[in-house]
């Protein structure tokens, strides 16, 4: 819920300290943690961690928002157990997830 709940930024980030103590307590999907994390970081308008959120590049392809370490988004998205980010962006562009 809190992750499309954009219009409420607030809820957004109350939801995240939530979750990140889930997962810390291993009782939430440290994924869910790193999509509600990246999704908080975009709509504040800074660059996102895991590579999770995407938007439309001026030729419409899908396309990560700015990141914050580019270099090493791709063993960080591995070491939470994410597929590569070239999958994970074709796959969001055909509608498998």
């Amino acid at each position: 819920m809190a992750q499309h709940d954009d219009h409420r930024p607030d809820f957004q980030r109350q939801c995240l300290e939530l979750l990140a103590a889930a997962v810390t307590a291993g009782g939430a999907s440290p994924q869910r943690g790193a999509l509600l994390e990246d999704r908080v970081l975009v709509a504040q308008g800074q660059p996102q961690v895991f590579g999770t959120q995407l938007t439309q590049a001026p030729d419409r392809s899908l396309v990560p928002h700015p990141l914050r370490s580019p270099d090493d988004v791709e063993a960080l998205r591995a070491s939470w157990g994410f597929e590569p980010l070239e999958t994970y962006v074709r796959q969001v562009a055909a509608g498998i997830r």
